[in-house]
């Protein structure tokens, strides 16, 4: 038999706050979505991720506090009543700051790369501008693609753009994008782009590439090219393509019309033997798609979406995502703790974020990799965090006494009568906190 007053060891359940933390889990993925979209490309990845993890610990935290002050199963009625207001004060500082700062840190060991930067800096564009794009490309929408990349490329940046049919036309040597001003003109001179005629030489386009690449580049940069066109040459691709290789500068190909068999062929070895990609658009109308994924791909090797080039199969950085995934959901959990300002709860809330992050991360790692809907990934392991976290509370045993006061509780209330009695019975003493 319990004496009063005695502590005892209780596993608590907050069915509300297992409903209020998915809720808060489709909140924040919805909101994380939203961020990716807005800044995917144009926001260092660093600071991306500092900002979706920072969100989505704030609304599931957000949420979870009002369950537990609706419904004080885990801290009980004493918490809501004297303590609760702590917890709208750590929120921010628990959830917001702290996941922010952790996922800046997390995503900028993910990406580091030692030696030379493998994500382009320096961009070339090669638009095919022989007389059959009169009819596959009647629009110009290659035009109006290259237009779009410019303008959403960074100012760390540097683009030229080459046309091509017979011969090679330089339109602008490689142009860092300091300003939205230089941005304008380089768009303008696509603009004033003369009329297609003539035929096709890829060959002698991608040498043109090359060659102000080893001209104008710098070092430690690297480069990408991006051709388009829909057409088919003669191309000594051993010889053309062997600088390429050696310097490890990627070429992505887009193909407009696929009923050029041949053409479709030799757009795909090229991309195959640099380590590009090609896209066959069949339709003008897809051509900026098809320039936004390879932008994307060439960028986005964050925590959240899938790896591209030489690491899209490195165990390595597979490995690591996994654990800085399962960093997150452990200082989510951790986040909680805080909130709630209850160090039982902490312990309990992080092991769980633990468990919950090592299942988010396999999710995302073994699922995103060459996934046609990333997102769905990203929303099943989003709505996981947010669900095995709730449960945790079910693993560590929280300290209670038979008055019905958690062990942290308890402490707090024999400090505060403690202090009412060198005070005077106005109770305007000092409460000690309980995370402690």
């Amino acid at each position: 038999m319990q004496k009063e007053g005695e502590t005892v060891k209780q596993r608590k359940w907050n069915g509300l706050l297992t409903i209020f933390s998915l809720v808060g889990g489709c909140i924040g993925f919805f909101t994380g979505e939203w961020v990716l979209a807005r800044w995917e490309g144009t926001m260092n990845e660093t600071l991306l991720m500092g900002l979706y993890f920072g969100q989505f610990a704030l609304i599931v935290g957000l949420c979870c506090l009002l369950a537990e002050m609706i419904s004080p199963k885990l801290n009980g009625n004493n918490w809501r009543l004297r303590y609760a207001s702590d917890g709208w004060k750590l929120l921010v500082p628990g959830t917001l700051v702290l996941l922010f700062a952790a996922g800046m840190l997390f995503q900028f060991v993910y990406g580091f790369s030692p030696g030379k930067n493998d994500k382009p800096q320096d961009y070339v564009l090669l638009l095919d501008m022989s007389e059959s794009m009169n009819d596959t490309d009647p629009g110009k929408q290659s035009i109006q693609a290259a237009q779009s990349l410019i303008a959403k490329m960074d100012s760390r940046k540097r683009v030229a753009l080459f046309t091509f049919n017979d011969e090679t036309q330089p339109i602008f040597p490689l142009t860092q994008l300091i300003s939205s001003g230089v941005k304008d003109e380089l768009t303008s001179k696509l603009r004033a782009t003369y009329e297609p005629h003539g035929g096709t030489d890829i060959g002698k386009a991608l040498n043109a590439a090359m060659e102000h690449l080893k001209k104008v580049g710098r070092s430690g940069r690297s480069a990408a090219v991006i051709l388009i066109s829909d057409g088919y040459s003669d191309v000594d691709t051993a010889k053309v393509l062997a600088p390429y290789v050696q310097e490890q500068v990627r070429v992505h190909t887009i193909g407009i019309d696929s009923t050029q068999e041949e053409g479709r062929q030799l757009l795909q070895r090229i991309a195959d033997e640099t380590g590009g990609t090609y896209y066959d658009v069949q339709h003008a109308d897809r051509i900026t798609d098809a320039f936004n994924q390879i932008y994307s791909q060439e960028h986005h090797r964050h925590l959240m979406n899938e790896r591209t080039g030489a690491s899209s199969s490195d165990g390595y950085h597979g490995l690591l995502r996994v654990v800085l995934i399962m960093l997150v959901g452990t200082l989510l959990g951790l986040s909680l703790g805080i909130v709630f300002d209850n160090r039982y709860l902490a312990s309990s809330f992080s092991i769980g974020g633990t468990v919950a992050g090592l299942l988010a991360g396999i999710i995302i790692e073994t699922g995103i990799q060459g996934a046609a809907f990333p997102s769905l990934y990203r929303a099943i392991a989003d709505l996981l965090l947010a669900f095995v976290l709730s449960l945790s509370t079910l693993i560590v045993a929280v300290h209670q006494d038979t008055n019905g006061h958690s062990g942290l509780n308890r402490g707090r209330r024999a400090r505060t009568e403690k202090e009412q009695s060198r005070f005077g019975s106005r109770g305007n003493g000092p409460v000690g906190k309980r995370f402690r």
